[in-house]
């Protein structure tokens, strides 16, 4: 009696119809007379002929589904944003959002007005693939880390060809290659001290891939040339008035990758950038030149309104970093650059080096894998729920610049002040990340900073006495 459950709805109806017709004849057959048996027979000839109707209906109408499956696309939604994606999944569009609410509090730096609120970032991220390997993603930022006012920019604005694993080509306005995380902190809330000698984002074309099944990772790359720790292009500090472009790369190795293990998640990095630079005596930005922030994002140090950028600009960053597959993870980065500056408006140019340096590290303390995009908690927070996954961090850092910068004009120097300019600065801190889920998270740093110089109570840009910052943050991202 078990073979009926194995046969369709339809055939189990037919199966049942045809046994108790079956049955009815068998009980009767020896009673009934051949009109009885020839009535019987037909029945089951209709029933049999009905049975066949309906499965040819319904073959009809699966097959009618399975060809409106294939040209009908699917939309869906979950903690990795909105996406609409073609059914050959050859196109797709995926919709997401960044947004970081922050608030900053400063303590005994002998500095006034610069607790506040802000709305650090806030992106509408627009990406997807078309035609199975080309990628885009146009992404506007509309926070730019203000509080009282509007800003529009456009942060990203690239498409790409992923020809294979091994090869494919980028255009547009992206990450830069030089620094191992752009704009940006894994572990911390703002950047490190190593970022205010990189770009953040520049525009150009690359060529990346991955070789040996992801030992060997590269980029390489001629851009327009942007100013430390900018995404701005535009004006003289894009190389415009000589129309040199900048050359950029990094490579990454993964040397145990198939050892197996914590040790094969661990990675060595360098990047690196060349270009000629040639901006015009002004303003921060417009002289080809970017002034340098602390971690807290006060202003430390300034080229001023004479010295401008005149000639080659050289940078070298390498790195270590590894998300071991545990709750444990750590990052660590060395940034070097060495650029010619005009130090008049006679063109008089020399050379200067500036060096900085960081490492942090994280430890989840629930017990989840830390990631490189964070923590996917096990127990996200919600009522009468989990609390989601905590994270504890810590960070050193440190910034030294050229001591030449200080040295008067006549001394081989560029003629600026000690009294209002840090001439280096180190810094330690430490924190903790709570992830309430894949898309919400609140961040609490502490970070001490000491300054080399720049401590009296006149210093008019912000490198008074060693700061004391307290940051936290409300993200949310999907």
């Amino acid at each position: 009696m078990a073979a009926p459950s194995l046969l369709s709805s339809k055939s189990r109806a037919w199966f049942a119809l045809s046994l108790l017709a079956i049955g009815s004849t068998g009980i009767h057959a020896q009673q009934a007379s051949p009109d009885e048996l020839q009535t019987l027979r037909e029945q089951v000839r209709l029933l049999d002929q009905k049975v066949k109707v309906i499965e040819r209906k319904q073959e009809l109408k699966d097959e009618d589904s399975a060809a409106k499956a294939k040209t009908t696309a699917s939309v869906t939604a979950g903690a990795s944003g909105f996406t609409i994606t073609s059914a050959d999944k050859a196109f797709d569009l995926k919709l997401k959002a960044l947004a970081q609410f922050d608030s900053r509090h400063f303590l005994d730096d002998g500095a006034s007005n610069r607790d506040a609120f802000l709305l650090r970032r806030i992106r509408l991220i627009t990406a997807g693939t078309v035609a199975g390997f080309y990628d885009f993603n146009i992404t506007p930022e509309l926070g730019a880390g203000t509080n009282n006012t509007s800003t529009v920019a456009l942060w990203d604005a690239f498409f790409a060809a992923r020809f294979s694993p091994q090869f494919g080509v980028r255009v547009g306005k992206f990450a830069s290659a030089v620094g191992l995380e752009p704009g940006a902190n894994r572990h911390f809330i703002e950047s490190p001290f190593v970022n205010m000698l990189q770009p953040n984002r520049d525009l150009g074309a690359e060529i990346f891939g991955a070789l040996g099944g992801g030992f060997v990772e590269y980029r390489l790359g001629a851009f327009i040339g942007a100013a430390n720790t900018t995404t701005s292009f535009g004006g003289a500090a894009a190389d415009n008035l000589d129309g040199d472009r900048t050359l950029a790369g990094r490579i990454t190795i993964t040397p145990f990758k198939k050892v197996g293990g914590v040790i094969s998640k661990l990675s060595f990095g360098i990047g690196a950038s060349r270009g000629n630079e040639v901006g015009t005596a002004g303003s921060n930005i417009s002289n080809g030149l970017s002034n340098i922030a602390s971690n807290s994002q006060q202003a430390i140090f300034s080229y001023g309104a004479v010295l401008y950028s005149n000639g080659d600009h050289t940078r070298i960053s390498p790195s270590v970093e590894w998300y071991a597959g545990t709750p444990f993870s750590l990052a660590a980065e060395y940034a070097l650059e060495k650029q010619d500056i005009a130090v008049n408006v006679a063109g008089l140019t020399r050379t200067f080096n500036n060096s900085a340096w960081r490492a942090s590290a994280g430890w989840v303390l629930t017990g989840e894998e830390a990631t490189k995009a964070g923590v996917t908690p096990k127990n996200p927070f919600a009522k009468g729920a989990g609390w989601g996954a905590f994270e504890v961090v810590a960070r050193v850092s440190g910034l030294s610049l050229d001591s030449k910068l200080f040295h008067a004009v006549s001394d081989d120097g560029a003629g600026l002040g000690s009294t209002t300019n840090a001439t280096g600065a180190f810094a330690y801190g430490v924190g903790v990340n709570w992830y309430l889920n894949r898309n919400v998270r609140f961040l609490l740093n502490a970070e001490q900073t000491q300054f080399d110089d720049a401590k009296t109570p006149a210093a008019q840009i912000g490198a008074r006495d060693d700061e004391l910052a307290v940051i936290a943050r409300v993200q949310l991202s999907f």
